[in-house]
């Protein structure tokens, strides 16, 4: 990779976002975290991700309520969802909206980070689906 994929990572959970924070940088990405809807539609206005990995179950505004507005502030973005409940309204909606992925919590990393890589075409409308390699 030429230059390091921009990931923005949004989940309520501190201490998920450094760990994976802390993996993901290891691996060479440049990561910032952000652990509700607003703080994530914040920080996409201050600067363009390549990757958002978004946590479903966030404090006041939901996951895809958050990912409907940042889909057209980052045109350019891949969008992966998380989750570690069994939401499959809201996973289907997001992908329906054009998330890529859903990652089900505890999460596998190295799935992750294939997925930033850009493991494989995009599989849309499986929750399922693992980026090839």
């Amino acid at each position: 990779m030429s230059t390091a994929a921009s990931v923005l990572v949004v989940d309520d959970s501190q201490g998920i976002c450094q760990t994976m924070s802390m993996i993901l940088k290891r691996k060479g990405f440049e990561v910032e975290c952000a652990y509700d809807g607003p703080g994530a539609i914040e920080r996409a206005k201050t600067r363009p991700f390549d990757v958002v990995l978004l946590d479903i179950r966030l404090p006041g505004m939901d996951g895809v309520d958050v990912f409907r507005k940042l889909k057209p502030a980052l045109p350019g973005a891949r969008f992966a969802m998380m989750t570690a409940y069994a939401l499959e309204d809201k996973v289907r909606a997001a992908l329906e909206g054009g998330a890529e992925k859903v990652f089900y919590k505890p999460l596998d990393m190295e799935t992750v980070i294939g997925f930033i890589a850009g493991g494989g075409a995009p599989e849309r409308g499986s929750a399922s689906a693992t980026p090839r390699s």
